[in-house]
């Protein structure tokens, strides 16, 4: 065996080693990060949050939010952080997370989910994750893609214990653009998945799996003419996906013109944030926990409560990110999805609710995240209703992002057009 090759093996080795140390981090972290937010959560707002009917928040959902804000906006003051921080999948693509902005980030974070905006944990996990690996790759001299490889891999850990699949975090930046090669899968996914197993084997005795089996909708059976059903379903899916994501980048762009004064933007959005819990509380938070809520009694909301739910909630994420709160946006997202799979449902109660709601879940967050397998995965994962329903889930998955692609190459080839004949001397 030659030198070189000696040292190549000797280099994934200690990337290895790496991986499980990021993973032993991240899943630490996890645990204290789950455990101190479920207390707070339950410290400050006990169960008034879970009040289900119009207009039947209290007088501390207009405040909570607001003090929140102010909070918020003091910190990006006084820490001079930047006006918007990355997500997660920016991240990936960027290969690294600031180790210095990491504290201060996860400190608004906290404030952010435990006093009711419309985010989800994944992104903080995510951004610990990853300034845990740029912190390792800079401490041992590591080159750029040295840093890229193992913020990938610290990511992955972080997602392999919040999201209870070790293969969370590397199927997520698998579905991004990458190189196609041996060696990526390698130096990149094998880790990722080594450091996403360890987290989770961390968290299980603790926390166990915090979103398996959190929608677990018993399956109904399944038949060949759902395969169908999962298709239109997706092409529900993609079309809720427009005017969700339309309105959250309308409710964001709201407050993008205060990004230089972070106390009244803050102060600002966590009054709307305060406003729409006050107007319907379900609003609140990510919604992991008030979607078994909806499911225990789902008749007595009705279609046309459902549907207000969803889109209120589609306005209070985008607020919630416009404000300068940060979270995720995966969570809210399904949501929102789950909610109009209950819709669809009480439509048309021949199909199953468990293809409803897995299939809008998926298809919403494939067509607005452009990750459809990741998306399927998830959901599968949180719903847990069966190998058959979660093909439906994928097929609508797939059906939703198709045409979400669609149209994105249309719009594109359109602009090109215009341009040209912008750009004619006839």
């Amino acid at each position: 065996m030659t030198e070189e090759r000696i040292a190549h093996l000797g280099g994934h080795r200690r990337v290895l080693i790496e991986a499980v140390g990021l993973g032993l981090f991240t899943g630490a972290l996890g645990i204290v990060y789950l455990v101190g937010i479920d207390y707070l959560v339950e410290a400050i707002w006990g169960e008034e949050w879970s009040t289900r009917g119009w207009f039947s928040g209290s007088v501390w959902m207009l405040v909570i939010p607001v003090v929140a804000g102010l909070l918020v906006g003091l910190m990006y003051r006084g820490f001079r952080l930047p006006s918007r921080f990355p997500g997660f999948i920016e991240d990936l693509e960027e290969g690294e997370v600031d180790p210095r902005t990491a504290p201060s980030v996860l400190a608004i974070a906290v404030l952010s989910l435990i006093s009711g905006p419309s985010l989800g944990p994944e992104a903080p996990m995510g951004t610990a994750g990853g300034a845990a690996g740029t912190w390792l790759a800079r401490r041992r001299g590591g080159d750029a893609a040295t840093v890229r490889q193992l913020s990938f891999i610290g990511i992955s850990g972080a997602f392999g214990g919040l999201m209870s699949t070790p293969v969370g975090g590397p199927l997520l930046a698998f579905e991004l653009e990458h190189e196609q090669t041996h060696s990526y899968y390698f130096q990149n996914l094998v880790p990722g998945v080594v450091a996403g197993a360890v987290a989770f084997g961390v968290m299980w005795p603790v926390v166990g799996a915090p979103f398996e089996a959190l929608l677990a909708i018993p399956s109904d059976g399944f038949r060949s003419w759902m395969l169908l059903a999962a298709v239109g379903l997706g092409l529900l899916g993609a079309g809720a996906a427009l005017v969700v994501g339309k309105l959250i980048l309308l409710s964001s762009a709201m407050l993008r013109p205060l990004d230089a004064r972070p106390v009244l933007r803050g102060v600002i959005g966590g009054a709307l944030v305060g406003v729409l819990a006050f107007a319907l509380p379900l609003t609140l938070f990510s919604g992991q926990t008030a979607l078994p809520l909806i499911l225990e009694d789902f008749e007595a909301f009705g279609i046309a409560m459902l549907v207000a739910l969803a889109l209120l909630k589609a306005a209070a994420l985008g607020i919630s990110l416009g404000a300068g709160f940060y979270g995720g946006p995966i969570f809210p997202t399904f949501f929102i999805g789950a909610v109009l799979g209950v819709a669809v449902h009480l439509l048309i109660p021949a199909i199953p609710m468990a293809v409803a709601v897995g299939s809008i879940m998926a298809a919403l967050g494939a067509a607005m995240a452009l990750l459809p397998i990741s998306m399927a995965v998830l959901v599968a994962i949180m719903t847990q209703s069966g190998l058959e329903v979660s093909g439906a889930v994928l097929l609508a998955s797939i059906t939703a992002y198709a045409i979400r692609i669609g149209i994105s190459q249309k719009a594109s080839t359109g602009d090109m057009q215009r341009s040209a004949a912008s750009d004619s001397p006839v």
